[in-house]
């Protein structure tokens, strides 16, 4: 039996609409590109996966089936987004590289894309992803730092592209409305998305640092703010934290799309971005946002748009922060123009993942 189509391989399935996008702009990518080969996604919600990307989907640890799998597939794709890192854990780096290792033994050429490298803080963890990046048939980061750390750790032929995300079609605006009226905003209010996530500091503190913007923003300018978790099941408490403290803000709670995410986003004037992707889809649409890095991937990404724009959560005070507000606020319309012209580079960029895996012969 000849061998088809590819295996992908990434934390899909878990309720992450920021991963959840990566695997949406890979698919969207490689279809309009003409590529009608079977993919079959390792996910570990299948019947979430299928339904949602029209793909076929195998249990991320069913090894039996993800074995078979790579026996009739001709390349394993390891992509996109933060799965080579140790600092969440080192599960996460065992779990790829060990798939890595499972598609060579099946015989599957394997290509790394949209991949944002590291960090990298056990030693063993370097030396494997150093001879595993050696071994992959393609390399693709989505950062220029990605690029340099693979190319310190002695990675021959890395190529700088962009996330998986930026393949995505255009935001649809009229879409973003009808799901911002199912929770009482009008098409007439400026709004503001907060996107956060908890990391490092207490609980409380961070929802009373953020509550205290959303009212800064309200109370200045008079700007409502969409509360949007995009991994609800991680996300939901600090949510929920901002919203008893700033109660004029709206949670959206509910599970969303990635399509439901990305439109909303489009809607809104200005993002604070704690969660990676939030930063991705409203770059996508050309709106301007505070970064708040809580992982070096943040600032990564937003200091090639606006880095002026980019605080680093030991650092985010309150006044820091209402302070690069204000500036953002101040300065939209030309933040606009220069991340739209950013995000067109972004796609532009992001096709190199597409051209790499087809040059692949998959």
């Amino acid at each position: 039996m000849s061998r088809q189509g590819s295996v992908v391989c990434g934390y899909y399935g878990f309720a992450n609409a920021g991963d959840e996008a990566v695997l949406a702009g890979l698919v969207h990518g490689l279809r309009a590109a003409g590529y009608t080969e079977p993919l079959s996604v390792l996910s570990a919600d299948t019947a979430y996966t299928e339904r949602e990307h029209g793909v076929s989907a195998i249990t991320r640890t069913h090894l039996q089936a993800v074995w078979r799998a790579l026996r009739r597939h001709r390349v394993l794709v390891l992509g996109g987004g933060s799965l080579l890192q140790d600092v969440t854990s080192a599960r996460s780096i065992v779990y790829y590289l060990g798939m890595h290792a499972l598609a060579r033994r099946a015989r599957c050429r394997v290509a790394w894309i949209g991949q944002g490298i590291g960090p990298l803080r056990r030693g063993w963890a370097r030396r494997w992803t150093a001879r595993a990046g050696t071994d992959a048939d393609v390399v693709v980061v989505r950062d220029p730092t990605s690029a340099e750390l693979l190319r310190a750790l002695g990675v021959p032929q890395v190529q700088i592209g962009a996330d998986l995300s930026f393949l995505l079609p255009p935001a649809d605006i009229e879409h973003g409305w009808q799901v911002l009226q199912e929770v009482g905003i009008g098409r007439d209010s400026a709004l503001m998305a907060l996107a956060p996530r908890r990391w490092g500091k207490a609980r409380t503190e961070v929802g009373t640092l953020f509550a205290d913007l959303v009212r800064f923003a309200w109370h200045e300018w008079g700007v409502r703010t969409i509360l949007l978790p995009l991994h609800v099941g991680q996300d939901r408490e600090a949510v929920q934290q901002v919203s008893a403290r700033a109660p004029d803000a709206i949670a959206l709670l509910k599970p969303m799309s990635v399509r439901d995410v990305q439109s909303v986003l489009a809607c809104c004037q200005v993002v604070i971005g704690v969660r990676l992707h939030a930063l991705m889809l409203s770059a996508s649409s050309g709106v301007p946002a505070l970064a708040v890095s809580y992982d070096p991937k943040v600032r990564a990404f937003w200091e090639q748009v606006a880095p002026e724009h980019v605080v680093d959560m030991q650092d985010a005070g309150a006044q820091i922060l209402k302070e690069r507000l204000a500036e953002i606020w101040q300065q939209r319309q030309a933040l606009r123009v220069r991340v739209t012209e950013f995000a067109m580079e972004q796609r532009r960029l992001a096709q190199r993942n597409i051209e790499a895996l087809l040059a692949l012969g998959m």
